[in-house]
């Protein structure tokens, strides 16, 4: 029925004359309605902020409201507008004041200002729909609508619309109108945006379209296209700045339905909604998809969440009492308390309550350790879609010891520049140092941390305050049962009295009344009933706390009783929950029970065939081989290197020698001769062994109903946890028998789900998922005494973990530690003849190596080095395929010595790994050509950081590597490497081919993503090539490509603002450079171009927005040096174009800063004795010559770029020269200065001779003083 409101003073139709007749005491009864503008109309959204606070047995009722289409008129002085600052970084919809009515106040006028800038197409009333709110609802939505203050709008002022149903019948969803009535004492409120939310869509706060998506759908599911039609069109502040963001949607709960009519709806007004600039340029997108928002990894929602709402009163007092105050500084709140009382729920609650009203951004973390923070801070940065290499892969062969930290560093990076108010939540942290590395030292608007513990530290409670949690009381326990249990389980005298005391009994621990009350709603027991069977259990003496020390008893007997039920419906989930026990709490999926069913099975099948086979074990060679294959499954295939074959057999084998321990002598001996067997036939094995069937399917199944409708196992998004003091509980029950052959279970299912390889970056997501898992059943391998075959096992695991942590993680202190275990657990094996014990310790040891020279421990990195190349060379002697091994531990030892920066001792290293690796060229031809490559590649480094360079060695060495090399990626960087070496030898041509070359493989490799860190590389290259050709243009045109390319890449790392008044005066984009050290590169040298090109205004913008990302990274980087010469240099350009602007007072004061930083190097330089006067003379001595050299020999008499670097690097050497002691040295770069100052200007054919008469002459002294110093007369080949 279609009803009008009249407007004035006029009786609404729907009030009837029997209501006007009715008593004065019910007409003073009143209704609470809300009018819908935007999202609201969208009725998917209504049950993510209704109230929890009905029971379970409510849980039936609709999870919208019932509403009818509606409009407010224009009269009314309000129209609707894109004008809603949303905390979570877009602009929502609001409502502002008409400019035709009075604007009493500054707020009124500007809301006037922008509502007649932006005025609708066609109608100015605002069409939406009325929802009726029950009263208890009314402040669970204020909560939602945070910024917005409800008004209340007189029925003269609405009017109901009629609805299309034939229109709105087409859409998906459609919605009958209710049949309101509504009396003058009923309240229909209106909510307007505050007036510090209220701005038009910028770049920083875009249109999304998904919260478009979400509008529009709710029109069309009320009143069709008409209705959205009228919406468009009675909308003002549309803008360009509209981001197309459904793939990453911020609205969760919806998909995008619809599209083909919102999309048309949108194209058909597209001059009033901008549809055509929808799609953004891309630094625009990614800037914005880079900023972090939303909520990550919460935990799901309790339903049932249950009292401490005082407890929750006192979090947000604590974080509000400093508002007002310092607001970038981080506040700390920590949640304290024993196992079980639901610190981790309180938490959740407090996250779900405050976003999005108080928080744009919610990070949960998993705080263990600092591999489970690592791993969540990469898992983030992946899922904001970051193209940042966030897997560790290095762009340029960086050291990967830098990937961890550049990945925790962009995390605090964006949450300390964030524009949103935030919140971290580290869960469950065991060592609170960790917070140092973890959390950032500000906030841009608001951060608050909330961290769970079990441990109360002292000056937590003094400096931030710590919330301690106890058990709940006997109401709030009371009300739990009742809630999750169901009401008819817990009314009525006597379930309440049993309740009452089971609770009592269970002390009031809310883990154990959530398990009894799982078990009560999922067996239909009644409180009272499931009370005798509780206490029944323990007289009987089957409950497990007789078992558990330290222990909540009461945990223990609720498990009791659940694990009674479970074993009667399904004995294998009784297993399952055993076999967790002895994992990691979290991260568990049905795959990973599927794992441990399979293990199961193939354990039960080994076990039975050897039992049959008795004593004597008469069994053939190939049956024992299948056999063992099953134990032995995947062995051959998460060896660390996994290209290095050789490795793998010898390994293999020996764990086959190693199985040989379990049998009687005499089988030993029918199989020794077999230990070298097919290792095809191990392979196939393994694959059988890692089959699932479909009875693991099944029972998997089963398993994970059960666990989740017992409560014990909680779920989110398909991955499960398991309380840790479940878990404890469970394996305190079990004998160490019963543990020993769980442990060996849990070994063999996670050694066929380990599949990580360093080379394949896809595999490492995987290994990320089970890490945890992985380091807790070694862990407990290490208590038990176990066949030495499952301690062999579980110490390659353990090697596999610290291999993982370290490269991909870059964890390196949990690396160690892992490798540290692996080496604990073969320390308990001993060593025969045919043991494989002294092989996997030599390559633990060497990957122990690897790990400490990441973390610059050079001492301790060369001492297991040279242990393990002791070991492996002793075990070579006997086992040929551990040659190749040794020729690894030579490849490491060359790499230490390199980092230690002893040249002559590294070439000697990696020159012997390079002779024994071609040695075994015949036998394994791929992957030793690999590996010489490496090697070659690394060769070439030490002759390309002598002083002075070995440029025509190192290209040679990098020309081999590059006929070995077969990986895409691999021959693109030898390519580019070799580019940057012939570019110094002025061998032009040649770099400019590789270049290209190296360049269509960057191409064919990524595809369609050109926007790639190592294409930037080969365009700076490109760049540097076409400036030493005197290309300016050219250099020009790769420079500015690379600094797109670049700024796209590292959009995480932009800041807003600028740094001083002259960047403000110059229009700094320091808003649009990311602070990031690549990026001040490319500026650099686009300034350098632009200056020789007479661009000087170009090259000052350029120069202003490189010193002002070197001052934020010199406030935040370790490369002090580095900073501080780009800085220098910096600021003599900066001096060069002021004064060719004519602004001398500019450069006159570019030069007072460089000078006040060299007094203040020297000062911290004496004061730490870092390094003599003399000393850095000598290094600015090097870099003057080489560049003179290349200056004399050019050909060309037009090198402006290459004069201007000349004279940069001579004015700094003055400056050397006043700062050193008097002496030979600074005699002879005074007179080399004086020369190449006389002769710099002339001609070619004058100025050659002299100049290099005058480096003859400072080589010798540089001899003298005893720097090695080579020449070679190279032409330039144009």
């Amino acid at each position: 029925m279609c009803k009008t409101l009249m407007g004035g003073n006029a009786k609404t139709k729907m009030m009837s004359t029997e209501m006007e007749e009715e008593s004065s005491s019910l007409s003073l009864l009143s209704n609470d309605y809300i009018f819908g503008f935007g999202s609201i109309m969208n009725t998917s959204t209504h049950a993510v902020w209704k109230t929890t606070t009905t029971s379970c047995s409510d849980k039936s009722s609709s999870s919208s409201l019932p509403g009818v289409i509606a409009t407010i008129s224009k009269e009314f002085g309000y129209k609707r507008q894109w004008s809603f600052r949303s905390n979570t970084g877009f602009t929502a919809l609001g409502v502002v004041r008409r400019c035709n009515d009075d604007a009493t106040n500054n707020n009124d006028t500007e809301n006037c200002r922008m509502s007649s800038s932006e005025e609708g197409r066609d109608s100015d009333d605002i069409n939406g729909v009325i929802f009726q709110v029950p009263t208890e609802d009314i402040l669970d939505f204020d909560r939602r609508e945070v910024g917005y203050t409800k008004i209340r709008v007189p029925l003269e002022y609405i009017t109901i619309q009629c609805s299309n149903k034939e229109e709105t019948a087409t859409t998906s969803t459609y919605h009958e109108q209710a049949d309101f009535t509504f009396t003058s004492n009923d309240n229909i409120w209106l909510y307007v945006p505050l007036p510090d939310h209220t701005h038009y869509a910028d770049e920083n706060h875009p249109l999304l379209q998904s919260y478009v998506d979400t509008v529009l759908q709710g029109c069309l599911e009320w009143g069709g296209r008409t209705m959205a039609e009228q919406f468009i069109l009675s909308t003002g502040g549309w803008s360009e700045y509209f981001l197309n963001d459904t793939p990453s949607s911020r609205r969760p709960w919806l998909y995008r339905k619809e599209y083909n009519t919102i999309d048309e709806l949108l194209k058909k007004y597209e001059e009033l909604t901008f549809y055509a600039e929808r799609r953004h340029p891309e630094e625009f997108a990614s800037a914005f998809n880079q900023r972090m928002r939303g909520t990550w990894a919460i935990p799901r929602r309790n339903p049932n969440f249950t009292g401490r709402e005082d407890q929750l009163e006192i979090l947000t007092n604590r974080f509000n009492q400093d508002k007002g105050k310092n607001q970038r500084v981080v506040l700390r709140v920590e949640v304290a308390g024993g196992g079980g009382v639901g610190k981790t729920q309180l938490v959740t609650e407090y996250c779900y309550r405050n976003f999005p009203s108080q928080y744009g951004l919610v990070i949960w973390l998993h705080a263990e350790t600092a591999d489970s923070l690592v791993g969540d801070y990469r898992s983030l940065l992946s899922d904001m879609a970051t193209e940042v290499d966030v897997n560790g892969a290095s762009s340029d062969n960086a050291d990967m010891n830098k990937s961890t930290d550049e990945i925790v560093r962009e995390v605090k990076i964006r949450l300390f520049r964030s524009r949103v108010p935030w919140l971290l939540v580290f869960d469950n942290l065991e060592d609170h140092s960790l917070l140092n590395d973890f959390v950032p030292r500000g906030a841009g608007i608001r951060g608050h941390v909330i961290v769970t513990t079990r441990h109360i530290e002292t000056e937590a409670v003094d400096s931030h305050g710590t919330l301690i949690l106890g058990c709940f009381d006997i109401s709030e326990s009371l009300e739990l049962l009742r809630r999750s249990a169901g009401s008819h389980n817990v009314d009525g005298d006597k379930n309440i009295h049993a309740a009452t005391e089971l609770c009592k009994m269970m002390g009031n621990l809310p883990l154990a009344l959530g398990m009894a009350a799982a078990y009560m709603r999922r067996c239909d027991v009644q409180c009272v009933e499931y009370l005798d069977r509780y206490i029944a259990s323990e007289k009987t003496g089957q409950s497990l706390y007789g078992k558990v020390e330290n222990y909540s008893l009461s945990v223990a007997s609720s498990v009791t009783l659940s694990l009674g039920e479970i074993e009667k419906e399904s004995p294998t989930t009784c297993q399952v929950l055993r076999l967790l026990s002895f994992l990691g709490p979290d991260q568990i999926t049905k795959w990973l029970l599927r794992n441990l069913l399979s293990s199961r099975k193939n354990l039960d099948s080994l076990q039975n065939g050897v039992g049959e086979s008795g004593s004597g074990m008469h069994f053939s060679s190939n049956s024992f081989v299948m056999c063992c294959g099953f134990a032995l499954a995947g062995v051959a295939l998460i060896l660390p290197a996994c290209a290095n074959d050789g490795r793998r057999v010898g390994l293999c084998a020996g764990l086959v020698a190693a199985s040989m321990l379990l049998m009687s002598s005499g089988a030993m001996e029918r199989v020794v001769s077999e230990q070298h067997a097919d290792q095809d036939d191990v392979k196939r094995s393994a694959s059988i062994s890692n089959s699932i069937s479909a009875f693991e399917y099944e029972e998997s199944d089963v398993a994970w109903d059960l666990l989740k409708s017992f409560s014990l196992l909680s779920v989110k998004e398909g991955k499960g946890s398991v309380h840790r003091l479940l878990q404890q509980a469970m394996r305190t029950c079990q004998s160490d028998e019963e543990s020993r052959r769980n442990l060996i279970i849990c070994i063999d299912a996670l050694r066929s789900l380990w599949t990580f390889k360093p080379e394949k970056v896809e595999s490492w997501k995987e290994a990320l998922q089970i890490l945890e898992h992985v380091k807790c059943v070694v862990a407990h391998a290490l208590v038990f005494e176990m066949d030495t075959l499952y301690i062999l096992k579980a110490a390659l695991l353990s090697m596999e973990a610290g291999v993982f942590s370290a490269m991909a993680l870059n964890a390196f202190v949990e690396a160690q530690n892992s490798l540290h275990l692996a080496l604990s657990l073969l320390g308990k094996v001993k060593v025969g003849r045919n043991s494989p014990s002294p092989r996997l310790k030599a390559e633990v040891l060497h990957e122990l190596g690897r790990v400490y020279r990441y973390q610059g421990s050079y001492t301790e990195s060369e001492r297991s080095l040279l242990e393990s190349l002791e070991i492996s060379q002793q075990v070579s002697r006997k086992d040929p395929t551990m040659r190749k091994f040794v020729a690894d531990t030579l490849h490491e030892l060359g790499v230490l010595e390199v980092k230690k920066h002893n040249l002559d001792s590294a070439a000697q290293f990696l020159q012997r790994s390079l002779e024994l690796r071609q040695s075994l060229r015949d036998t394994e031809s791929d992957s030793v050509n690999a590996s010489c490559a490496a090697t070659l590649h690394q060769l070439a480094a030490t002759y390309v950081a002598r002083k002075p360079p070995s440029l025509e060695k190192a290209k040679t060495l990098l020309q081999d590597a590059l006929k070995m090399c077969r990986q895409i990626g691999q021959r693109a960087a030898t390519l580019k490497q070799l580019a940057r070496v012939t570019i110094r030898q002025g061998k032009l041509d040649q770099a400019e081919t590789y270049l290209e070359q190296a360049l269509e493989l960057y191409l064919e490799l990524y595809g369609d993503n050109k926007l790639h860190i190592n294409i930037a590389s080969v365009k700076f290259q490109q760049g540097a090539l076409a400036i030493q050709r005197e290309q300016l243009d050219e250099a020009w045109l790769h420079f500015s490509e690379c600094l797109r390319i670049r700024r796209y890449v590292y959009a995480y790392a932009r800041q807003a603002g600028v740094v001083d008044a002259v960047s403000a005066k110059r229009k700094s984009s320091a808003d649009t450079n990311p602070i990031h050290l690549e990026v001040s590169a490319v500026l650099h040298e686009l300034g350098t171009v632009g200056f020789a090109q007479g661009r000087f205004s170009q090259a000052f913008q350029m120069l202003l927005d490189e010193r002002a990302i070197l001052e934020n990274l010199n406030e935040t980087t370790s490369q002090s040096n580095r900073i501080y010469q780009a800085r220098l240099t910096c600021l003599t350009w900066l001096r060069k174009c002021a004064k060719e602007l004519g602004d001398d007072s500019e450069a006159e004061r570019f030069t007072q800063e460089r000078t006040a930083m060299k007094k203040e190097a020297g000062l911290k330089t004496k004061d730490k004795h870092l390094v003599s006067d003399s000393v850095m003379l000598q290094h600015k001595v090097i870099d003057c010559r080489l560049l003179a050299r290349q200056f004399a020999l050019d050909k060309s008499n037009s090198n402006i770029v290459g004069k201007e670097k000349l004279l940069n690097v001579l004015s700094e050497l003055q400056e050397e020269i006043s700062l050193a002691p008097s002496g030979s040295m600074t005699r002879a770069a005074t007179q080399f200065h004086e020369t190449m100052m006389l002769w710099i200007e002339e001609p070619i054919s004058k100025r050659r001779v002299p100049i290099l008469k005058a480096c003859d002459s400072l080589r010798d002294i540089l001899r003298a003083h005893g720097v090695q110093v080579v020449d070679s007369m190279i032409q330039k080949n144009r």
